[in-house]
């Protein structure tokens, strides 16, 4: 059973609002910032949209919380460079979305915070549900990809 209790679309969604929350202060990086944050989030779309289609080809399920529906190990492309592609594109957009801001300092505290909130209650959670259902294969995989990047 997972660890985690709120789905990592939405606690996504609220630690993004800690970034977009008023600040008195914000950095200001002009337009540099803009365009590295605008960069970082159409990276973590691309990379999501790739995932996503990726388990659509293997015909297993994207929802992590439908662990029966799963029925093949998706090693294949962005999860030969990542394990958690999809989480690893949320923390991309948290980042993309503080340069955008100007709250890169927050934004990179709160990226810091997702991930190792999510690693800890969804990511090893998932990862102990598919070492027993995979086996060896998946403990391959882990060896050969690491978890993030």
């Amino acid at each position: 059973m997972l660890e985690l209790k709120v789905p990592p679309l939405l606690l996504f969604n609220i630690f993004a609002a800690v970034i977009l929350l008023p600040a008195e202060y914000p950095i200001r990086l002009d337009n540099y910032g803009f365009l590295v944050g605008c960069i970082l989030v159409a990276a973590a779309m691309l990379i999501a949209l790739l995932a996503t289609m990726t388990f659509k080809r293997a015909k297993t399920t994207v929802n992590p919380y439908s662990f029966d529906n799963v029925n093949a190990l998706v090693t294949s492309g962005v999860f030969g460079y990542s394990r958690n592609p999809m989480y690893l594109a949320m923390a991309l957009a948290l980042l993309g979305i503080g340069f955008i801001v100007g709250k890169v300092v927050l934004a990179m505290l709160v990226a810091i915070g997702f991930v190792s909130y999510l690693t800890k209650f969804q990511i090893l959670p998932e990862e102990r549900l598919l070492a027993d259902l995979f086996g060896a294969e998946y403990r391959q995989y882990c060896q050969q990809v690491r978890r993030w990047i």
